[in-house]
């Protein structure tokens, strides 16, 4: 006949409190397991901590970029949006307009570029170098015809 976990003569309360410590199960229970520097479990404290190392090196670690370049992002960002959309609703024959808008998005590019490669250093994929080449390409294409057209529009 099966054991019954469930008493009668005790409330409710009790019998979840006793199931509640069964499903923990006894704390003291392969305690020299969780010591610092033990070796049970068949591996060597050395190499649990070179693996531990190892793994603390090859972690990204999370850079919080500084208040200024978050705003200036921002700032970039809605200004690019607004020149384009007055460039292309209000303003279609504006020279002017397009060359500053040439400007704005070559100078976003260099602003992420300098993000990617100041700030997040630990990337060696393929992707992560061919997106890095494309924005220095773009910031300086775009930046160059940009300043180009304008200094040949107001000279």
């Amino acid at each position: 006949m099966a054991k019954n976990n469930y008493k009668m003569n005790v409330n409710q309360y009790s019998n979840q409190a006793e199931q509640i410590r069964k499903a923990k199960g006894n704390p003291n229970k392969n305690i020299h397991a969780k010591k610092k520097n033990s070796n049970y479990g068949g591996y060597s404290a050395g190499s649990y901590m070179a693996q531990k190392i190892v793994d603390k090196a090859n972690q990204q670690e999370r850079v919080k970029l500084p208040t200024w370049l978050n705003v200036t992002l921002g700032v970039e960002f809605a200004a690019v949006l607004i020149v384009l959309i007055l460039r292309l609703t209000a303003f279609k024959d504006s020279a002017m307009l397009g060359h500053l808008s040439s400007v704005l998005l070559g100078v976003t590019c260099g602003t992420l570029f300098y993000i990617r490669k100041y700030k997040h250093t630990k990337k060696d994929s393929g992707l992560y170098t061919v997106i890095t080449i494309v924005l220095v390409i773009m910031c300086l294409l775009y930046t160059t015809f940009g300043v180009l057209g304008l200094l040949g529009f107001l000279g």
